[in-house]
């Protein structure tokens, strides 16, 4: 069947001949499977051709997602380098305080730390945004890690500072609030500190501290604070109370009448501590206030104000 030929006639309109073609009974057949082929080859092209265009398409809108994000990115890091360039700034500004301070309070730097490890550059060599811009960013992050480092650094440092000139001055603090400073009493000065004719006899003798004179009662208060150590009776001072200020400052009280306060008690400046009197070996009401520095008696005249 398949091996016979078919014969096509093709008949022409007006005078022209009858055209004979014979062709194989196997070429349509073969005609429809090219076509069947070629369009199944179209479709697979064409299926292919949308595939890799929506895939390009793809790369190129992750692109430039990439992209934006990377200059996102970037903005992100030259903000925190010029934060990184202020901070810097504000470290130098803390340094010259910090130095200021010491100046002030004669103290050395601590432990001499602030050069040993290097802290606290030049200004200049903080990174800014415009240098950085010529850079890359890995270059960026690595510059603002070791400014990092050497800021958290220096900081540590500073606070180790700050807490010794914070001791320094709670120390002086201290020893100012413990320092006598002003009368004990309102009186008038009757005799003062040193070598003296003796009221009771006229002998040349030591006179350990100043007198104050005042009436009987009057309230005799703590130039300083500190801790009183006792409130005893003496032959010749009579009501004897001592106080102890610290830093070697005691001061002595003598011939009271009264003492408001008791041993172990702690007291304040202008806290009222006892009463004049005239007990003891005396010639009338009056305190004899003396200030003893490291267990010397010294002039308490050095310690008062100029009396109202």
């Amino acid at each position: 069947m398949f091996g016979k030929k078919i014969t096509v006639f093709l008949l022409p309109q007006g005078p022209h001949k009858i055209k004979k073609f014979t062709i194989s009974r196997t070429l349509p057949w073969t005609l429809v499977m090219m076509s069947v082929i070629a369009f199944a080859g179209l479709i697979a092209f064409s299926a292919y051709t949308q595939t890799r265009y929506q895939h390009m398409t793809g790369q190129q809108t992750e692109l430039e997602r990439l992209r934006q994000k990377s200059a996102q990115q970037n903005v992100q890091l030259f903000a925190f380098a010029d934060k990184i360039r202020l901070l810097e700034q504000e470290m130098a500004k803390l340094r010259q305080f910090d130095k200021k301070l010491r100046v002030m309070t004669d103290k050395a730097p601590l432990l001499k730390k602030m050069g040993e490890v290097g802290v606290g550059g030049s200004e200049g060599e903080a990174l800014s945004p415009l240098s950085a811009l010529k850079s890359n960013s890995d270059a960026l992050i690595r510059q603002m890690h070791r400014d990092l480092d050497r800021l958290l650094a220096e900081a540590s440092l500073r606070e180790l500072s700050q807490q010794e000139l914070g001791k320094l001055f709670e120390d002086t603090k201290s020893i100012i609030a413990s320092t006598p400073d002003g009368w004990p009493l309102k009186g008038n000065l009757t005799s003062g500190f040193g070598y003296r004719s003796s009221p009771f006899g006229g002998s040349r003798e030591f006179h350990r501290g100043i007198d104050i004179s005042a009436p009987s009662g009057s309230p005799i208060v703590a130039p300083a604070d500190g801790m009183v150590v006792s409130t005893d009776w003496h032959s010749g001072y009579g009501l004897i109370m001592v106080i102890n200020h610290g830093y070697g400052v005691v001061s002595r009280y003598a011939h009271l009448s009264q003492a408001y306060v008791e041993p172990g008690q702690r007291v304040r400046r202008g806290e009222r501590v006892a009463a004049v009197g005239m007990t003891g070996r005396t010639t009338g009401p009056h305190l004899h206030y003396e200030i003893i520095l490291n267990g010397i008696p010294v002039n308490p005249m050095r310690f008062l104000a100029a009396k109202e």
